[in-house]
């Protein structure tokens, strides 16, 4: 579902709104304003989304294999 794009209809608004925020990130549709997350879980969130956008980036360049599931 996430990979596909879809909506993963979270209940939570706080993780919907994060989930949201992501997306956007990845996306390059856009962002969120600050007051909808505050400055500070902003920060930290477009941090982590751009550690794991590095982390990918090394993986996809290094040809390292997926887990099978």
């Amino acid at each position: 579902m996430l990979r596909e794009g879809r909506d993963p209809e979270l209940s939570d608004p706080a993780e919907h709104t994060a989930w949201t925020f992501t997306r956007a990130l990845t996306s390059r549709s856009g962002a969120l304003t600050r007051a909808a997350l505050g400055e500070r879980t902003l920060f930290e969130l477009s941090t982590l989304v751009g550690y794991y956008s590095t982390l990918a980036l090394q993986l996809r360049l290094f040809d390292v294999p997926a887990p099978v599931s």
